[in-house]
């Protein structure tokens, strides 16, 4: 079997309304179209599709009296499989994306299609194309250039319908992802990984280890950026533009891979065939991966490559960065936390926390150099998903904190904390962790003599307005809770 090209989506037509489409939309749009006509208990269909990253027929928009669903076994094992706050994140939504693009190929070649169609990326973080933070332009037409409806654009979105941009700078922002050496961080506390923490099979999060570098930004704060059927679990999988964002997800690890020798995935047992996964392919047949099958994307089962790998951030690290090359991370010692819970309720909000020495581990790797400093959001609950929220350090008294982006930490967005509150059969509801590196933020407070024993974080809403030039929404119309925010050296 042929190579396949997954190509950027920008590079792709239309790029203005009057354009020809390229072929790679018009037979994407026409497989969408064909699996929509099928039952949702066809392994091939779209809804099924859609249900095997999530699936609760409460919140079900196509839900009809009296349809069939899949057996319940078939249910357990097809259906809310998608991993996440996990070294599964990734190796599992690989496999996902293959059987999906596959499944697509089938139905374009049953249609007359060519046999070598590939699944489109959005890479909305190339700072060299004014557009790149826009919805490629063939999900905003109403049209197809015959006239059918097009299935490429939905209206349960919350932005971008109007090609208006749909997120921030920092939301699209690859940085602090990419110059991570390490792919797995410790199954507890204050590290975060390129990849995630090691769990065995995890859908909902929880169990209080932070999510990894690249799930948090830019996978979840594109899911809520772009919002409604993408800002839940249960209905990304309906927007046709969740296979172009997560086939850029899938990209950036391995851009990952590629910007550095030293970057290399889990060699650990337990990552490669620890856990077995369950989909089907084209025809509708059962098949088996562990993460072993899908390191290499030009080698069977997967066989496709992208068209840019090239590393977006270049050679040069921050300073802070550059020097921590070890693969192992240190272990991560608790220097300060918060007493009591912080409520956001779609406004800035500030908790403060007393920080001590290093007195253990960071202590002793501190004789030989300085600590990273990590900043944990944890146990972060709530019932909506449609925000996010930018973390600031030590924000001066009365000053907005937009104002000091030399203070800003990182971004907690949204996506999947719902989910993780509700928890399920296996997973306590707890919650999300993020953990964000600080250590250059702390550098710069050191140099002014601002860092001290006590340490302010500020939460602010961040997004750009939703479609039709409405005012940005709140980070969340439900409160969210933040069960504690700690200080890590490591």
């Amino acid at each position: 079997m042929a190579i396949r090209l997954r190509q950027n989506a920008w590079s792709l037509k239309p790029l203005v309304r009057t354009d020809e489409w390229d072929p790679v939309f018009e037979w994407y749009a026409r497989g969408i179209a064909e699996m929509r006509k099928r039952p949702i208990d066809d392994p091939t269909s779209w809804r099924y599709q859609a249900a095997i990253h999530a699936y609760d027929r409460s919140r079900d928009p196509f839900r009809r009296q009296g349809e069939r669903l899949p057996s319940q076994a078939d249910q357990r094992r097809f259906w809310n499989q998608c991993q996440h706050a996990s070294w599964f994140f990734l190796p599992w939504h690989r496999m996902y994306l293959r059987y999906f693009e596959a499944i697509v190929q089938r139905a374009i070649t049953a249609l007359g299609g060519p046999d070598d169609w590939a699944l489109p990326y959005w890479n909305y973080s190339d700072g060299a194309n004014p557009n790149a933070r826009r919805l490629p332009l063939a999900f905003t037409l109403t049209r197809m250039p015959n006239g059918d409806p097009n299935p490429l654009r939905i209206e349960e979105r919350l932005r971008g319908n109007d090609n208006a941009i749909v997120a921030t700078p920092n939301q699209v922002s690859v940085q602090a992802s990419l110059i991570d050496p390490r792919f797995e961080a410790p199954p507890v506390g204050g590290l975060a990984g390129f990849g995630g923490p090691r769990t065995g099979f995890m859908h909902s999060g929880g169990l209080g280890a932070p999510i990894g570098k690249l799930e948090n930004t830019p996978h979840g704060t594109m899911h809520v950026a772009v919002g409604r059927f993408m800002g839940a679990f249960n209905t990304a999988g309906l927007d046709p533009l969740f296979w172009l964002h997560h086939a850029n997800i899938d990209r950036l690890w391995a851009v990952w891979r590629n910007r550095n020798p030293q970057h290399l995935d889990p060699t650990q047992a337990q990552w490669l065939t620890g856990v077995t996964f369950f989909l089907h392919d084209e025809h509708g047949a059962e098949v088996s991966h562990t993460a072993s099958d899908v390191v290499d994307t030009t080698a069977p089962p997967l066989e496709y490559r992208y068209d840019n790998v090239a590393d977006p951030i270049g050679a040069a690290a921050p300073p802070s960065v550059a020097r921590r090359t070890t693969m192992e991370p240190q272990q991560p010692e608790m220097v300060g936390a918060s007493d009591t819970p912080l409520v956001l309720t779609g406004g800035a909000a500030t908790t403060r926390l007393a920080v001590s020495a290093p007195a253990g581990p960071a202590a002793r790797s501190a004789a030989v150099a300085r600590p990273a400093v990590h900043l944990n959001i944890e146990n972060v609950t709530g019932l909506e998903s449609d925000g996010t929220y930018a973390v600031y350090v030590n924000v001066p008294e009365g000053a907005r904190a937009g104002a000091h982006p030399e203070l800003f930490a990182g971004l907690v967005p949204m996506f999947g904390v719902p989910e993780a509150t509700r928890g399920d059969a296996d997973r306590p509801g707890d919650g999300l962790t993020f953990s964000l590196d600080i250590s250059d933020v702390v550098r710069r407070l050191e140099a002014d003599g601002a860092w001290t024993n006590e340490v302010s974080v500020t939460f602010v809403p961040e997004g750009m307005p939703v479609a039709g030039g409405q005012e940005a929404p709140a980070a969340a119309p439900a409160p969210i809770t933040v069960g504690r925010v700690s200080l890590y050296y490591a």
